[in-house]
């Protein structure tokens, strides 16, 4: 087998799941959320993935979004699923429910909770790999599960045919940068927030996977459309903006939950909440608010 080739690049949105007031999947919230992303200029879409609460729904449910997000899309940009679970069986299945709904890869954790070794986890991402026909993207994220990816074990990966990328999200621009020197020519490098997507491209990334452009739009998506097109004036400016936005996301409380609120307040299908993750507080609220305000995503009299 050759390498499989894939066109993946720029922004691609890990999009929320919308749920309404009963804790149900809002079809039409989903559908929206996803197409508002394309229409804004993403590049690709995630499905179901930690932005998206994939722990939080079960495996009927994860399936409906897959499916969501392509009917939603419709074939615009590539649509990539999040098969992530513990079990190794159930990664699969999810993966099969991804290749089913037409998506056109997968975003794959190693599995939740268990810390494995290198060779555990070669195993793992082959065997996954080897399972379907969909082109596979690690996830690097050593603060959200007990493995991280060296970058001996993502040279060992890349030599798979049908790994094709990886999302970095260890919030480490160093490590970032030995992965594009020692992986660059055979994987596409994602870097997994945005307000590290500038300093990512400059080092040869394909793009960034992550969730600002569902909150701002068209700026986050800009910031790989004005680099590339050697507008680095524009492009820093929507650096700055998007990283004051990513104040929302790591200081205003719960994440996924400050994704939510923040549309929400901007009109957008946010929807709500499921347990054990909370509502904010109105005292929250004020400081999204705030921050929305003073980069000009909502404006100076909205009410509330």
């Amino acid at each position: 087998m050759a390498k499989v080739n894939v066109d993946w690049h720029g922004s691609f949105a890990v999009n929320i799941t919308t749920f309404d007031a009963d804790g149900k999947i809002d079809d039409a919230g989903c559908r929206r959320v996803f197409a508002d992303t394309v229409e804004a200029g993403c590049h690709g879409v995630i499905a179901a993935g930690s932005t998206g609460e994939f722990f939080l729904m079960d495996e009927a449910e994860r399936a409906r979004v897959f499916a969501l997000a392509v009917e939603a899309v419709d074939g615009r940009v590539p649509v990539i699923a999040c098969p992530a679970a513990t079990r190794t069986e159930d990664v699969l299945r999810h993966t099969k429910a991804a290749e089913a709904a037409g998506c056109d890869g997968v975003m794959v954790l190693p599995p939740i909770y268990v810390g494995l070794d290198d060779r555990e986890v070669i195993d793992f991402y082959t065997r996954v790999a080897d399972a379907s026909a969909l082109p596979v993207m690690l996830y690097n994220s050593p603060f959200m599960v007990k493995t991280e990816l060296t970058v001996e074990v993502v040279q060992r990966l890349a030599e798979h045919d049908n790994i094709v990328a990886i999302k970095d999200s260890a919030f480490d621009i160093r490590k970032t940068s030995d992965v594009m020197r020692f992986c660059g020519e055979t994987l596409k490098l994602f870097i997994g927030v945005e307000d590290m997507y500038l300093p990512a491209l400059a080092i040869g990334a394909a793009g960034a996977v992550a969730m600002a452009p569902q909150i701002v739009g068209r700026p986050a998506p800009e910031i790989y459309d004005a680099y590339m097109a050697g507008d680095l004036t524009r492009a820093r400016r929507c650096h700055y903006l998007v990283a004051r936005v990513y104040d929302i996301l790591f200081k205003s409380g719960s994440m996924y939950v400050a994704v939510k609120e923040a549309m929400n307040l901007l009109g957008k299908p946010g929807g709500h909440m499921r347990a054990p993750m909370l509502p904010f507080t109105q005292a929250q609220r004020a400081e999204v608010r705030e921050i929305l305000r003073e980069t000009g995503f909502l404006s100076a009299d909205t009410a509330g």
